[in-house]
């Protein structure tokens, strides 16, 4: 009888231990970290719930400050990042980068009184340029430039140029439309843009085995036009 109870003992032991990892291995439903403040979340939110949700997964989105928004999906926290340029490497070792291009993000330069025509990034350098603090491509851009004003949002970033504190301001396109669609300024953009990001999304490590099925349907979506037809939808959204 002993023998008898302690191999019934295991034997439920083991099989309950097989039932407990297969459900943490069922991908139901993921939370992303994104970069709260932006108008690019309107595009790349509808792009990957339409691709997770061919796998049957639901994913949540939760909005951070930019390096907050990094470090969790980092850590593992957050099961990835919404999306992230290719531009960054800090050690970030535990995020597995989705190789399909979900956006682009152009990088205007808002004046009010110059007018003159960009030649990339060096065209700032003699000038008070204002951007929104955290964004390390546009920290990246703002570097050599004769003042940089870093405000926390980038409703801030065009009302400090407006309000005559800086003499430009870096924001991305959509965001930069959607701001003054709703509160219109007497600034402008100059041509063309300095910069364009492509934008991917981003995986935690512990996710390695969807990343080869997400990279698939998102290669479709591309090739199919889909994820062209979400970012033109946004731009007219914000145009009109």
């Amino acid at each position: 009888m002993l023998f008898n109870f302690n191999f019934n003992f295991k034997f439920i032991l083991v099989a309950l231990f097989c039932c407990m990892a297969c459900i943490s291995q069922a991908q139901d439903s993921l939370v992303f970290s994104s970069i709260g403040g932006s108008s690019v979340p309107r595009i790349i939110t509808p792009i990957l719930r339409s691709a997770y949700g061919e796998l049957g997964i639901e994913i949540e989105f939760k909005l951070y400050p930019a390096g907050r928004a990094l470090r969790v999906s980092n850590s593992g926290e957050e099961d990835g990042e919404a999306y992230r340029t290719i531009d960054f490497n800090h050690g970030e070792s535990n995020l597995i980068r989705v190789e399909v291009v979900i956006a682009k993000v152009e990088w205007w330069v808002y004046a009010k009184h110059l007018k003159f025509e960009l030649e990339g990034v060096s065209s700032l350098k003699s000038y008070r340029v204002s951007s929104r603090r955290g964004i390390l491509v546009a920290d990246k851009m703002l570097k050599n430039v004769r003042k940089k004003q870093l405000v926390n949002t980038f409703f801030q970033t065009l009302a400090t140029l407006n309000a005559d504190r800086v003499d430009l301001a870096l924001i991305p396109k959509w965001t930069a439309l959607s701001i003054l669609k709703k509160d219109p300024m007497d600034i402008y953009p100059l041509k063309p843009a300095i910069k364009i990001d492509k934008l991917y999304h981003f995986l935690h490590k512990k996710h390695r085995d969807l990343v080869p099925r997400i990279t698939s349907i998102l290669t479709v979506m591309e090739k199919k036009g889909e994820i062209n037809r979400i970012w033109q939808a946004v731009e007219k959204q914000n145009l009109e």
